[in-house]
């Protein structure tokens, strides 16, 4: 009876080591793999951003008599533009400051802005322009003495 008690001890013992490797085995996931996917999506509209870089400043310095008289400093613009652009530049006669009886037409003649690029495609460009005024005697005869400051806008568009 002892012999039977043995035996079916160690049969117990047998069966709870297999039943755990069977269980652990069953524990253990098998290896795989799950995925989805998504769509994302944006718009990027036309879309344009026009800035000085550095001090933008010019003096022509003392006029005296006719000539051609070359700006001091050019001035550096940065566009970036999502689109093709174009830049323009107009003074600004209300913001300027000009002695009484001083003839607009004859600055807007003599006043020459040499962009080396006016128009781009996309992306970010540096612009440099350079200034200088052209003045005849006779136009300086329409520009009594006085100091001078003009206002220059630049605008860029786009297409």
């Amino acid at each position: 009876m002892r012999m039977l008690k043995n035996a079916g001890m160690a049969m117990l013992v047998a069966g709870l080591v297999l039943g755990l490797a069977v269980a652990a085995g069953a524990v253990v996931p098998a290896q795989s793999e799950d995925s989805v996917s998504v769509n994302a999506s944006f718009t990027i509209p036309s879309w344009i951003s026009l800035a000085v870089v550095g001090n933008g400043d010019v003096s022509f310095g003392e006029i005296a008599g006719g000539g051609g008289y070359v700006g001091d400093d050019a001035t550096e613009l940065r566009v970036l533009s999502t689109t093709s652009w174009a830049l323009a530049s107009t003074i600004l006669w209300s913001e300027s400051a000009l002695p009484s009886g001083a003839s607009q037409s004859v600055i807007e003649k003599a006043l020459d802005l040499s962009f080396d690029k006016q128009a781009g495609s996309w992306g970010m460009h540096y612009v440099e322009v350079a200034y200088e005024m052209e003045l005849s005697d006779e136009d300086i005869a329409e520009l009594p003495v006085g100091d001078y400051n003009l206002v220059i806008q630049y605008t860029a568009t786009t297409d």
